[in-house]
């Protein structure tokens, strides 16, 4: 009877092993999913009709602005996640530094919503009217593809 127990929780415990490998499997890691992103902004100025080799600079050279403005941002948000966290979790947790954390980061993320925003501009002001119009609707569809996804997750956790 003990053998049987035995290899039951062995068999037990290497499903369980191989249901968490499975699951990592569909994400897949993280450098991966960087790099999907990544060819998203190479695709939309593809999508761009008739950019011009100054234009594609031109945009270029603003992408990598906000990403050097946006790393310490990023680096700061991910600090104030981790900080959060461990103050939610301490035994007994202080709601005056959460909420104090919670406003640090609202403020933040308004920050770099701006700067967002800001390269968004500067890349629209050196695009043509036409083209304009093309990113505008390549928009305009990422936000109903982002929308519809939402509401899919969301009808499947009402369902469970």
């Amino acid at each position: 009877m003990k053998k049987l127990m035995a290899t039951a929780a062995v068999v037990a415990l290497l499903a369980g092993t191989g249901f968490a490998q499975d699951n990592s499997v569909k994400r897949g890691p993280a450098p991966e999913r960087a790099q999907m992103k990544e060819g998203k902004h190479r695709d939309m100025m593809a999508d761009i009709p008739n950019l011009t080799e100054e234009q594609k600079s031109q945009i270029k050279a603003i992408r990598e602005e906000g990403r050097k403005q946006s790393e310490p941002q990023q680096k700061e948000m991910k600090e104030l996640r981790s900080k959060l966290q461990e103050l939610k979790a301490a035994e007994n947790p202080d709601q005056k530094q959460i909420n104090q954390l919670i406003d640090k980061s609202a403020l933040l993320k308004a920050e770099m919503e701006k700067s967002r925003t800001a390269s968004e501009l500067k890349v629209r002001s050196i695009l043509t009217p036409e083209q304009r119009k093309v990113v505008d609707a390549k928009q305009k569809e990422h936000i109903e593809m982002r929308e519809k996804k939402q509401m899919e997750r969301k009808e499947m956790k009402d369902a469970k």
